[in-house]
């Protein structure tokens, strides 16, 4: 989650519209699941990581960790739509037998992993490029509550606050020999447990008690460093998207 952030916070693309990140990602993701052929997932696939590894020059380390959770996933499921159950041997069989699908079932499996990754891909180029703040501020100019965006970024923020209570006490409970043995690290971690929700409602309070005395008024501001999303840009984008699908369907 750190590196994703940071990645966000670092990449070439940083000062891009948020708007413009959004239509390229999740439009190509629309394409992939338009496309029905093995070409246009691949290509798909392929310019994804163009663009992230290329013109955002995010860094191969950072898109591998960010990947590599969701490609197990979707690989385990793949392997597991791939293995068939039958009935050999009629009634008297006592049991199911495990066996390989079928050539066109394999075909589909392959294929639906496929999909799967590119889209996942596509939603993994959209988090590395862009921070969540601006895709809470390009959905508020959109017409979202303000209300929801604020719950969003307080809950966001929670989590920073959890990640770093815990990284705290495992830093401190490792100076003091705390993970030295399994029976140490067992009780280490069951007193970092325990204490963690009291420190992290104690930080908490402390992040709301600085936002009142800062003239907190309900709503959180951010200040805004990407370019305005232009119009005719958008539209341009959204032409070749079209264009891209009608070609992923000529070729499927």
């Amino acid at each position: 989650m750190r590196a994703i952030d940071r990645a966000a916070q670092t990449n070439r693309w940083r000062r891009r519209p948020a708007a413009e990140k959004a239509l390229i990602f999740i439009g190509l993701m629309l394409v992939s699941l338009i496309a029905a052929g093995w070409i246009g997932q691949i290509v798909i696939l392929m310019l994804v990581l163009c663009l992230v590894l290329g013109a955002a020059r995010v860094a191969p380390r950072d898109l591998r960790a960010a990947a590599v959770v969701p490609a197990g996933f979707i690989l385990a499921g793949t392997a597991v739509q791939m293995i068939t159950l039958h009935w050999a041997g009629g009634p008297e069989v006592v049991g199911p037998v495990v066996g390989i699908a079928g050539p066109e079932m394999l075909s589909a499996a392959a294929f639906t992993g496929l999909r799967s990754i590119t889209c996942v891909a596509c939603l993994i180029g959209l988090a590395l490029t862009t921070p969540l703040t601006s895709l809470l501020q390009m959905v508020q100019r959109r017409g979202l509550a303000p209300d929801i965006s604020d719950l969003a970024m307080m809950m966001f923020r929670i989590v920073w606050l959890v990640l770093d209570c815990l990284e705290t006490g495992q830093r401190a409970q490792a100076a003091r020999l705390g993970h030295a043995g399994w029976g140490r690290q067992i009780r280490s971690g069951g007193r970092l447990l325990a204490g963690l929700l009291p420190r992290v409602l104690d930080r908490a309070q402390r992040m709301n008690a600085g936002l009142a005395v800062r003239g907190y008024d309900g709503r959180l501001r951010f200040a805004g460093t990407e370019a305005v999303a232009a119009p005719a840009r958008l539209a341009v984008l959204a032409g070749g998207l079209v264009l891209a699908a009608a070609g992923a369907v000529w070729i499927g």
